[in-house]
């Protein structure tokens, strides 16, 4: 079933959304009533609803003018008219929090197991105070691990050439918001590259170190260079905002998967931190809130990059489907007859890729979760050259970098090629780009 969306709402909610949000520091996920959320026996029956209330972004007048919800406020207008859609149509409210970059209130509703979810939900999109109607959507890493150890150690950088952007390009200064699953902050590669991190997924997940999709991610992007161990990322001196959203399937699997309502928060919250880039290593179903924020984010100037299947279906493959969001398949480098169908997506090394695991060791894994990570580190190494750059120059240099198949090379993102696109029609940071770079 498609989400009820009302456009006209999303275009009043922009606008009214640039004004100050209210300060806040992060929902508490631990409370007893958000345990039925990360029970995927109950995802069929769980629906997210959201409306507009302009109070969100107001600053607070009176202390009784809000309330409490884990360290959100929310104004009692919004608790009102949720406590009624609740009692008019017979369903459990389990949790409900403010929205605070596009301001609207969202409450996460439970229908009984003898109520039908598609009839609610029909009549929850025409119901007058409601903008947006949605099932609870369930998304999914794509990484996986690799078979062969005896893949030679980090031929992603080479492939991309990445050693020639680094004698003018290491991230520095460059912050990417990762929304994944935990990361081993402890790692030796990766100690001190995580500047935040926040858990959205705690009453589900508590860990956060010992989660192997977003170390692996994390590693891909800043592993650090130079410090006589492991590996090294392709934006080593870029920092990460860790927002865990997404838990493991299983103890101690590599594949994970998160849900409407914890993406929403991590996204809200990645929009707040100002930081540049934006990866997404997942999909999923096409999530009206979700696209509403990342809406959002992309009008603020951030670049979001995101896996893509390889499927073409929109179905599954949110947000890569979403306009002027940054899509990326994993091309096999054994394999360059798996050419990508769309001009508009990128693709990158995503086969047997040596990268950052849990306890400081490392393993070969594979797919579009990969290559994804490997585009926001390159992104990173190009907002350092042009701490300006837009997403459409982005797109454009990246675009312009990639090689066909069928010329001997590698097809797929070369970040040296990015780098002279880029700083041969624009000004960059070293006045020495183009005596250093040069053609592959």
């Amino acid at each position: 079933m498609k989400p009820i969306f009302n456009l006209q709402f999303l275009i009043v909610v922009l606008l009214s959304a640039l004004a100050m949000p209210v300060k806040s520091e992060g929902l508490n996920t631990n409370m007893p009533e958000l345990s039925g959320l990360f029970d995927q026996k109950n995802a069929d029956h769980l629906l997210l609803v959201a409306f507009k209330d302009q109070s969100i972004n107001r600053i607070q007048g009176t202390a009784t003018a809000y309330r409490k919800r884990g360290d959100y406020a929310s104004s009692t207008w919004s608790q009102h008219v949720s406590d009624d859609i609740a009692t008019d149509y017979h369903i459990q409210k389990l949790t409900e929090w403010p929205m605070t970059t596009v301001g609207v209130h969202c409450i996460v509703y439970q229908v009984p197991l003898n109520v039908s979810v598609p009839d609610t939900l029909r009549r929850l999109g025409q119901d007058a105070r409601v903008d947006i109607a949605q099932n609870m959507h369930v998304f999914n890493t794509r990484a996986g691990s690799g078979t062969d150890p005896y893949f030679q150690l980090q031929s992603n950088l080479r492939t991309m050439h990445i050693d020639q952007v680094h004698a003018q390009a290491t991230g520095k200064n460059i912050t990417i918001a990762m929304i994944d699953t935990g990361v081993d902050l402890e790692h030796p590669d990766l100690m001190g590259q995580i500047s935040q991190n926040e858990n959205f997924a705690q009453s589900i997940s508590a860990g956060f170190s010992t989660d192997k999709h977003g170390t692996a991610v994390a590693g891909i992007m800043v592993a650090k260079k130079d410090n006589g161990t492991g590996i090294m990322g392709v934006a080593p001196d870029a920092n990460i905002i860790a927002l865990k959203a997404c838990w493991p399937e299983q103890p101690n699997a590599i594949e994970a998967v998160c849900n409407s309502f914890t993406l929403a928060m991590a996204v809200n919250t990645a929009i707040k931190s100002g930081a540049k880039i934006l990866n997404m290593s997942l999909t999923g179903p096409q999530d009206a809130l979700l696209e509403l924020l990342l809406t959002k984010a992309i009008t603020e100037g951030m670049i979001v990059v995101a896996a893509d299947t390889g499927r073409g279906q929109a179905n599954d493959n949110f947000p890569a489907s979403m306009k002027n969001v940054i899509a990326v398949q994993s091309i096999h480098q054994k394999n360059v007859g798996n050419a990508k169908k769309q001009a508009s997506i990128l693709t990158a090394p995503g086969d047997k890729i040596l990268t950052t695991l849990p306890y400081g060791t490392y393993d070969f894994l594979s797919g579009s979760s990969i290559a994804a990570a490997e585009v926001s580190g390159i992104i990173a190494l190009l907002l350092e050259l042009k701490p300006d750059l837009t997403l459409a120059e982005a797109q454009s240099a990246l675009q312009k970098s990639e090689l066909p198949a069928g010329m001997g090379y590698f097809p797929g993102i070369n970040a040296n090629g990015a780098a002279l696109a880029l700083c041969r029609t624009d000004v960059c940071q070293q006045d020495t780009l183009k005596l250093v770079f040069k053609n592959p």
